[in-house]
């Protein structure tokens, strides 16, 4: 009888052990890419905290879906447009790295954020914060901080970096700001937006 109650109980706890679970339902977090440079097609960066990695629209009415990565290099000019598009408060971050031909330290400045196609001579960011639906835009200034080059293989057409603590403030509030950290990426510009 010992036996019987003891090989119930048993069964019992193994039932209970199984059934057990960590369900909380939590939402899967976005991860960093990893830092490479072999032509990836990856991008990351933290914004305030908040990873953000591209997203392609999803539930888009018939058409193109917006591509969550964007990058295009020609005239010695990188544009980088990298957002969350699938998420109700994706991010968007906007890289314009003018007069690239080889690796190196980047140094941004004052930014616009226009409508129109804003191209100097020099280099600049701006990130758009969708949160509840209201943007805020935020633009690089002198003081931002640079994004360096680690790779640019013009034979391969490979283009890597990252950047770290840049510091950019929103276009209504200069005394709001947010910061970018732990950035990455690492572009095939051949098959990039493919």
């Amino acid at each position: 009888m010992k036996i019987k109650i003891l090989k119930t109980v048993l069964l019992f706890a193994v039932i209970i052990f199984f059934n057990c679970s960590n369900n909380d339902d939590s939402i899967e977090q976005d991860q960093l890419p990893p830092i490479t440079q072999t032509g990836a097609n990856t991008f990351g960066c933290v914004i305030n905290g908040e990873v953000l990695v591209p997203k392609d629209a999803i539930n888009y009415p018939p058409g193109p879906i917006p591509r969550g990565l964007k990058v295009y290099y020609q005239n010695n000019i990188l544009t980088i447009d990298a957002g969350n598009l699938a998420d109700d408060n994706g991010n968007r971050v906007y890289i314009y790295i003018n007069g690239i031909n080889s690796t190196g330290s980047f140094e941004l400045n004052n930014a616009e954020y226009t409508a129109n196609n804003f191209t100097p001579n020099y280099s600049y960011l701006w990130v758009r914060e969708n949160n509840n639906d209201i943007d805020k835009i935020y633009l690089s200034k002198t003081t931002t901080g640079s994004i360096n080059i680690s790779r640019f293989d013009s034979v391969n057409n490979i283009v890597s970096g990252n950047f770290d603590n840049l510091n950019i403030v929103n276009k209504d509030n200069t005394n709001e700001s947010i910061t970018l950290t732990n950035g990455r990426f690492d572009f095939n510009l051949n098959t990039v937006n493919n």
